[in-house]
């Protein structure tokens, strides 16, 4: 008996519409990540990144491991947010 690509036969059954939506999704997402300047790698949650200023005054993100390759010091050093951070509800308790 012949071996049977799983992936194969899962990507006949799926119409091209869905392929095609999914496909833009995660296309949209990977561009929505943050990522170093130097290697392109997404930092993780919690890890320690470092900005610098750019060309036009934007912030430039360079991880922990790619720091030492920069000559000048960071602009800030801050712990890498989550991705949930910017759509979370902040509590803000009101004066008395």
């Amino acid at each position: 008996m012949p071996p049977v690509s799983l992936r194969r036969a899962a990507r006949a059954g799926r119409p091209r519409l869905e392929t095609a939506l999914l496909r833009r999704s995660v296309d949209d997402s990977v561009a929505a990540r943050h990522r170093c300047a130097h290697c392109r790698r997404t930092p993780l949650t919690g890890e320690i990144v470092h900005l610098y200023g750019a060309p036009g005054g934007e912030e430039r993100l360079v991880c922990d491991l790619c720091r030492p390759q920069r000559r000048e010091p960071p602009l800030g050093t801050r712990p890498m947010p989550s991705p949930m951070h910017e759509r979370s509800v902040k509590v803000s308790r009101r004066a008395a």
